[in-house]
């Protein structure tokens, strides 16, 4: 067995052997090993069988007159550590009691993207939306992606984009009934302009390496000999200045500082080297 991928560093899916994986208990399933000599059946073969895990459970409702109400389809997902049992959505749909479906969530698994589709009743699309799903126990989740409402007729009511951050980008609109535009703003525009009022005003600043050490709350005289301490301290600094945190409007002039003061050490140690 060979172990050369352990003794070199961090274990890989793909380039990794099976032994070592299984070792690690990243592989916690024994490897399938079967003899075809003799033929093969697989109403006999119960050599992996599935975990209980992966089973998937569906819920449904019916309203008075038979029609469907509510669909819904998840996995359970087992406590682990800390974390309790959850319930992880795959599917989820509300019908009225004419049997049209009214709003149809989808979260497919293995991907962290839930979709949210709302109709009207003459099952023309009222709005959709599309969400990061960033932790499937606690379903915390950001907008992401191009979110949309229609009027009942099928125009294009609103139309609006975000970035991974969950923050609006591009363009956003507002449409009239007919079709006609009634507002529009280019938000990656304004993003870049301050971006670059931002960096030119941080690239005015000059400070010595003791100054920049000094604007990050290092010990008088100590200059740091890591990035990683740079970076960790840098952003122990941001954390107040956030505009959630902090609503001085000098708050954006202190955090200049703090960037420049950053730059100027990352500088300094990579020059060093």
């Amino acid at each position: 067995m060979a172990l050369q991928t352990v003794a070199q560093g961090a274990l890989d899916l793909h380039k990794s052997s099976c032994e070592e994986l299984q070792i690690a208990r990243v592989y916690t399933r024994h490897q399938t090993q079967i003899c075809l000599a003799s033929g093969y059946n697989s109403g006999d073969d119960d050599s992996d069988e599935d975990e209980e895990g992966g089973k998937l459970v569906t819920e449904r409702q019916y309203h008075g007159n038979g029609n469907k109400k509510f669909f819904k389809t998840y996995q359970i997902l087992q406590a682990k550590g800390s974390l309790p049992c959850a319930e992880r959505l795959i599917e989820e749909k509300h019908f009225d009691v004419s049997g049209v479906c009214r709003v149809d969530y989808h979260f497919g698994l293995g991907q962290p993207y839930l979709s949210r589709k709302h109709f009207y009743e003459n099952q023309r699309m009222k709005s959709e939306q599309l969400f990061f799903v960033e932790d499937e126990r606690t379903m915390k989740a950001r907008k992401v992606g191009y979110w949309r409402e229609y009027y009942e007729g099928g125009n294009t009511k609103t139309e609006k984009q975000y970035d991974a951050n969950g923050i609006r980008t591009g363009f956003c609109k507002r449409y009239a009934e007919d079709g006609s535009l009634e507002w529009v703003k280019d938000y990656t525009k304004d993003y870049i302009e301050r971006l670059a009022e931002f960096n030119a005003q941080r690239g005015k600043l000059d400070i010595s390496v003791e100054e920049a050490a000094a604007l990050l709350g290092f010990g008088s005289g100590q200059i740091p000999t890591e990035a990683a301490e740079v970076d960790r301290v840098y952003r122990k600094r941001c954390m107040p200045l956030h505009p959630d945190k902090c609503p001085d409007p000098d708050a954006n002039e202190r955090f200049i500082e703090v960037s420049r003061a950053r730059e100027v050490l990352l500088k300094h140690l990579s020059s060093s080297k």
